[in-house]
């Protein structure tokens, strides 16, 4: 297997590194066995992908996004995590959510405030997308009041303004996906699964389960070819 070479988070360090020459089937290889890593996985395939695209010649980095299965979306936020110099900070790997979308919500924070959370324990990881939204609008679900804590109840105008905001969102996730309540290229599985759970009976859902289970059957027994 080639050496794996992870270089600073500066863009511009990137793209003057004296990065290993590689071929495009390496990369290839290079960044699947990132992505099959966590966090630190995660951190170095946004690395590598800038790597790749520097030293590859005009025109065959999409080619090399078609072989890894990664949409040119998805390559585009690896990069941007891998170059948040807090996220890609090492000691705070075991803070950080596993998941890339979330990874990349957290990106899109001012670096003192994504510091400040990951040092006081506000970002976790099992921090989600929804914690990161009230984090960017600086407003948390609880007040602390004489030393207890109460939770703060939304007025009608803020549930109507966040109901605007989620139809907003949706419909715009609706047209980018083609109709589907969710994207298969960018959602992660939980995501699609508690997605699925929230909008199923629980008797619906059993029954998706076992027709999905029962077509990756017939998919493995299908002779290939």
């Amino acid at each position: 297997m080639p050496q794996i070479f992870t270089a600073t988070t500066s863009a511009q360090a990137l793209a003057h590194a004296d990065v290993p020459k590689h071929s495009e089937d390496e990369w290839v290889e290079i960044i699947r066995n990132d992505l099959s890593r966590a966090v630190e996985g995660i951190i170095a395939a946004g690395e590598h992908l800038q790597q790749a695209k520097y030293q590859l010649d005009h025109g065959r980095f999409l080619p090399l996004l078609r072989s890894i299965g990664l949409h040119e979306r998805t390559a585009e936020r690896l990069m941007k995590i891998a170059r948040n110099v807090v996220l890609a900070n090492p000691t705070h790997g075991s803070r950080l959510p596993t998941s890339m979308r979330t990874l990349y919500e957290l990106s899109t924070l001012p670096p003192k405030m994504l510091e400040a959370k990951i040092i006081d324990g506000t970002i976790t990881p099992d921090i989600e997308r929804k914690d990161v939204e009230r984090l960017k609008r600086g407003k948390s679900s609880e007040v602390e009041v004489d030393g207890k804590t109460i939770e703060h109840k939304p007025s009608v105008a803020e549930k109507l303004k966040a109901a605007e905001a989620t139809i907003k969102k949706l419909e715009t996730k609706l047209e980018r996906a083609g109709g589907s309540l969710f994207d298969l290229e960018l959602d992660s599985a939980e995501d699609i699964g508690k997605m699925l759970a929230d909008n199923m009976t629980e008797q619906r859902f059993d029954t998706a389960v076992k027709a999905a289970k029962a077509r990756y059957k017939v998919k493995r027994q299908r002779p290939a070819g």
